[in-house]
């Protein structure tokens, strides 16, 4: 039996989509108290954007080389010593920030989330990012009520979606800032459209939104905050207007610091930045709750995330760029299993009659 081969994506160097390139790694093993996994789907999101460029806090120490992949669904073909709660065969998810876009990779099982056997591997991965930030967005760091007023900025994208679905479930009025070609997606999640080029969302409500998320940055979140009404929160959750600018990183960083600041403002409007790695961090057990939920919501068919297409290995690198361009209405999802795009538009060879009866009858 030929050894298992081991294909992973790295940064070789950080900044445009051609410093990623993928190439052959050891196969790792399951130390004690972990499980190795055969990865079956791992979700590409802007994030993995930012980490590329040096301009995400979180790993900006790393040096190139190391592997992408914010997050993984795998199935577990490898037990460490000491673990009890899984076995092999079984499918699982984690949230990694890196060195998910991989064939296989070694995981600790504390960390780790059961995943329902019958569930769509691309469409749980989808959750465990975006998703999951959506929902503790609103039900752990905004609290929402039914009936509260919602603004979401960047609707039409991964996070914004989940917004809105999750939104919905949870009785809310929705508005979504997104540009006008959106408009249908977002009446068909529950929100209102706004068209953020030709409308000025500070004007929709005369007395305010009860919350705001906004993961766009746009004039370091002060149109958002003039957007609340009296006691209204605003919640950032990215900046990407400010990646698009090329800001550095101390730029973006000084607009996040200067909302703590508006908290002293007249009007008792709050505002403050959601990590969801700083969330995990300071209470590991919500982490597991909502993501389970998100599975049981999954599974019971309650939401429907949208993948726009799952990839191979080779198709990365331009993953990447059409992530950056702007204007998905779904998730890419890496699939290493699946046959390079060379190998999926290779015709197959015709059947002779004789060929095709046998095959027919067979």
């Amino acid at each position: 039996m030929s050894e298992p081969r081991n294909r992973v994506v790295q940064v070789s160097r950080f900044g445009g989509a051609d410093g990623l390139e993928v190439v052959d790694a050891v196969v790792p093993t399951a130390g004690r108290g972990e499980v190795r996994v055969h990865v079956l789907a791992s979700s590409l999101q802007y994030t993995d954007v930012l980490i590329r460029r040096r301009i995400y806090p979180q790993t900006a120490r790393h040096r190139p080389p190391f592997v992408m992949g914010y997050d993984v669904v795998g199935e577990i073909d490898q037990l460490g010593d000491g673990v009890r709660d899984f076995k092999v065969g079984d499918r699982v998810a984690d949230m990694t920030v890196i060195g998910s876009n991989a064939t296989y990779r070694t995981l600790r099982a504390d960390d780790l989330t059961a995943v329902p056997p019958d569930v769509d591997a691309a469409e749980a991965a989808t959750l465990i990012l975006s998703w999951m930030t959506a929902y503790q967005l609103l039900h752990r760091a905004a609290r929402v009520q039914r009936g509260q007023r919602v603004l979401v900025h960047g609707a039409a994208g991964a996070v914004g979606q989940a917004l809105l679905v999750l939104g919905r479930l949870a009785g809310l009025e929705l508005w979504g800032a997104a540009r006008g070609e959106h408009a249908a997606l977002i009446r068909e999640l529950g929100g209102t459209p706004i068209d953020y080029q030709r409308e000025d969302f500070t004007r929709v409500l005369a007395d305010g939104f009860d919350v705001v998320f906004d993961g766009i940055g746009e004039d370091g979140y002060r149109r958002s905050f003039a957007a609340l009404k009296a006691g209204g929160l605003l919640l950032a959750i990215g900046f990407s207007a400010g990646v698009q600018a090329q800001q550095r990183m101390r730029t973006i960083v000084m607009s996040i610091a200067r909302m703590y600041l508006w908290r002293f403002l007249p009007g008792s409007k709050h505002a403050r930045f959601y990590s969801i790695n700083a969330m995990r961090a300071r209470h590991p057990r919500w982490f597991h709750e909502d993501l389970e939920r998100l599975f049981g919501l999954l599974e019971s068919h309650e939401i429907r995330p949208r993948v726009a297409e799952r990839i191979g290995f080779d198709e990365v690198a331009d993953a990447h760029r059409r992530i950056e361009a702007g204007g998905l209405e779904g998730k890419l999802v890496l699939c290493p299993d699946l046959p390079s795009r060379r190998d999926r538009a290779r015709p197959q060879p015709e059947l002779g009659d004789a060929a095709a009866a046998a095959a027919a009858a067979s």
